[in-house]
């Protein structure tokens, strides 16, 4: 599975992409939805990745940042930025590297992540995502084992949770290396006029 980092700020694209041109070095931007957008870093630039990245934007918009990263397909980090400063990580794997640790997840608050939801949240399934325990079947392991198979999955539920469409959640799983690598696929899946071009990224149409 696919590593990705994005970012899902709650304020419309075009009031967004003025603060997200000064601050993000290389990047896409696109909207989700009427009242948020989805940022989509270029991570190979140096000081350029969302965890970096989402504390000056959160200062310039006046607006809270949800940053994730997905890692592999194994691990989801999920970080809250207000005002500068990191207001609330959460970590589903936080000792991946170590088998012998317990592997619950760290920060799994669902009240951290409210001011995200696009609509009625799903307090359950919210809860039961950031536990790490899947509702659906088809996301539990078929060995028995607990949690999620896919982080991707996980991330799913969180957004889902929060009334997120089906569409923006697939936006918000894409990575700004899938997007610039497969231009026809993007142009399928989206209008080229819902694209901000940030810094010196290119055009992947």
């Amino acid at each position: 599975m696919t590593t990705y980092g994005t970012m899902l700020i709650p304020v419309p694209l075009e009031q967004a992409a003025p603060v997200l041109r000064e601050v993000c070095a290389a990047g896409y931007a696109i909207p989700a939805g009427p009242s948020f957008c989805l940022v989509h870093p270029d991570r190979s630039v140096v000081d350029n990745s969302v965890f970096a990245l989402a504390g000056p934007i959160s200062a310039e918009l006046g607006a809270p940042v949800l940053a994730a990263f997905q890692y592999d397909g194994d691990r989801l980090e999920l970080e809250v930025w207000r005002d500068g400063e990191r207001a609330h990580r959460y970590d589903s794997w936080p000792v991946r590297d170590d088998e012998s640790a317990d592997d619950a997840p760290l920060g799994a608050d669902p009240a951290a992540f409210l001011d995200f939801a696009a609509g009625p949240v799903d307090s359950d399934r919210l809860a039961s995502a950031l536990a790490d325990t899947p509702i659906d079947v088809q996301d539990m392991d078929v060995d028995g084992e607990p949690g999620y198979v896919w982080a991707q999955a996980l991330h799913w539920d969180v957004l889902c949770a929060l009334s997120h469409p089906d569409q923006v959640i697939h936006r918000a799983q894409w990575d700004y290396f899938h997007m610039r690598g497969a231009p026809q696929t993007l142009a399928e899946m989206m209008d080229r006029s819902e694209l901000v071009i940030l810094g010196t990224a290119e055009s992947p149409f």
